[in-house]
């Protein structure tokens, strides 16, 4: 009886071919109402159980909340002034961004999610001038930003939360190295291009004025985009009178601090970007003069900096951006001169391969991962729509019924509760805030209690216990949990010990899961339950 009663509940589904889903998208709620009025939804951020976001009512852009219902989609603020919300970022319990209410400029304000809780930190710049703080970067347990005052253009400041923890460390100018709107992070400091009346040079800071000091003079700086931390060091673009904007290496002192590789030979520079870390390896973007711009792979010495493979024969170069690591490989968008096609990489040329090319597209400005798959916001020049890709041709596709969003520098999406959040066009209605719901498909039901495999403890707060009926049990199976929408969230191989196997769930939400059993013999799919 005690057993029986283990495996209440339990539930056998035959997997037809893969776990998938279909997209439904909806308006969550429409802001700038009216017949294409756009509101232009964009900052999507996840903060206290609920998405915010900034959006227009076709008055003044404004922070907005949405626990994904039409009713709970609410104005936060700020209530005074008609200026825009620029940046939008979490910190510290709150969400910190810059206003003008119309009175003193573009200002520090912080909001704890309500509308009485939303209001300006501090006026830096007093009076009506604006202080345009920007640059927000988190970093050893502060906020940090770069802002303006009569005495100081372009200062670094600091903030802890509070007004009397808002301040100035230094009077050195301060500036990221390149176009990323962040400064560089690195072992619990922040490193910047500083110049404090001597010149320009490396500077870093720990959040504190004693800690705010030069590291190497010199001009570091580069229209270039973003870097990379790797195996204790951190690369990025930097250019001097002698290499032009080249591949260079930092451990965060003077001594260790320089050129990696000069790529392209002379005052011209390769204009390293697109900078990412995988696999101990650093990928980037360069042109070296003969190939043109492509995607390059550096184990962090000059012998190991080379070409991954030359896509566009020639000096044209294929022009690789949206590099992203997804499923353990590096995926990026290139193009074969008039679209853009996905590729996937290992890191050498044969294992460079094309996965599927976006007919028509021109740009791909944003990707995000989510449900274990890559979403892409893509632009023909003339119109956006999203596709979705699980890493193979035929996974690559334009979501139908087609969603179409805008090209604009701040567009994003976010995932929240299981749906995709993110401006679309919907109907009549103009550019809003929508969401993609998921749907299970391929799957059928079958019976209950197969006599194959049981499963228990059912529920189960920490350790499934699989328990096989026949000699399959010892070869050796993968397994795949989903939640029940579809979103991979583990998989693993399990151990073989006469007829059990067994998988630690611990580290799970309370909830129901669907448990994917496969070998070279046979996939089954179980139903759990996870309670805490």
């Amino acid at each position: 009886m005690r057993k029986a009663a283990q495996f209440i509940g339990i539930v056998s589904l035959i997997l037809s071919s893969t776990i998938s889903y279909s997209q439904n998208l909806s308006l969550v709620k429409d802001i700038n109402t009216g017949v294409i009025n756009n509101s232009f939804p964009h900052y999507l951020t996840v903060f206290n159980s609920k998405v915010y976001f900034v959006a227009s009512d076709g008055v003044a852009h404004k922070l907005y909340a949405s626990d994904g219902t039409a009713a709970g989609t609410e104005l936060i603020g700020p209530t005074t002034g008609n200026g825009i919300v620029y940046y939008l970022t979490s910190y510290n319990s709150k969400l910190y961004f810059t206003y003008d209410n119309g009175v003193n400029g573009l200002e520090l304000w912080a909001s704890d999610g309500t509308t009485a809780g939303t209001t300006m930190l501090k006026d830096i710049w007093t009076g009506a001038l604006s202080a345009l703080p920007r640059h927000f970067t988190l970093c050893n347990g502060k906020l940090f930003f770069q802002a303006s005052t009569a005495t100081r253009s372009e200062g670094l400041w600091v903030t802890d939360g509070t007004v009397g923890g808002t301040q100035m460390l230094s009077s050195v100018y301060a500036a990221p190295f390149n176009s990323t709107d962040q400064f560089l992070v690195f072992n619990n400091k922040i490193y910047f291009q500083g110049n404090a009346g001597s010149g320009y040079g490396m500077w870093e800071s720990d959040g504190t004025t004693a800690g705010t000091q030069l590291v190497k003079s010199g001009y570091f700086g580069s229209s270039s985009g973003n870097y990379a931390v790797c195996n204790g060091k951190f690369y990025f673009t930097n250019g001097d009178a002698v290499n032009g904007n080249e591949l260079w290496v930092s451990d965060g002192t003077a001594s260790g601090t320089a050129v990696l590789k000069d790529i392209y030979p002379g005052f011209q520079g390769s204009e390293p970007s697109n900078f990412l870390c995988s696999n101990s390896k650093i990928y980037f973007t360069a042109n070296d003069g003969n190939n043109g711009n492509e995607l390059w792979i550096s184990d962090g010495t000059a012998a190991g900096t080379q070409l991954v493979k030359d896509i566009i024969a020639g000096s044209n170069g294929s022009s690789p951006l949206n590099v992203i690591e997804y499923n353990s490989q590096v995926f990026f968008m290139a193009s074969d001169g008039s679209s853009r096609q996905l590729y996937k990489t290992d890191g050498t040329g044969s294992g460079t391969q094309l996965v599927k090319a976006l007919t028509g597209v021109t740009t791909v400005p944003y990707i995000y991962e989510f449900k274990d798959k890559l979403y892409l916001l893509a632009s023909t020049g003339v119109s956006e729509s999203v596709y979705e890709s699980d890493g193979t041709v035929a996974g690559t596709r334009q979501i139908i019924p087609a969603v179409q969003s805008f090209n604009f520098a701040d567009v994003n999406f976010t995932g929240f509760n299981d749906e995709l959040y993110l401006p679309a066009f919907f109907e009549a209605k103009g550019l809003e805030f929508c969401k993609l719901s998921f749907t299970l498909t391929g799957i059928s039901e079958a019976s209950l209690l197969n006599d194959k495999v049981r499963i228990y403890p059912n529920p189960s707060s920490g350790l499934l216990t699989l328990e096989f009926s026949d000699k399959i049990s010892l070869q050796k199976s993968d397994y795949y949990i989903y939640t029940s929408d579809g979103q991979r969230v583990q998989s693993g191989s399990m151990n073989n010990n006469e007829n059990k196997k067994w998988i630690n769930v611990s580290g799970l939400k309370a909830g129901n899961y669907l448990l994917k059993v496969t070998n070279s013999t046979y996939t089954q799919i179980l139903k759990f339950i996870i309670i805490q």
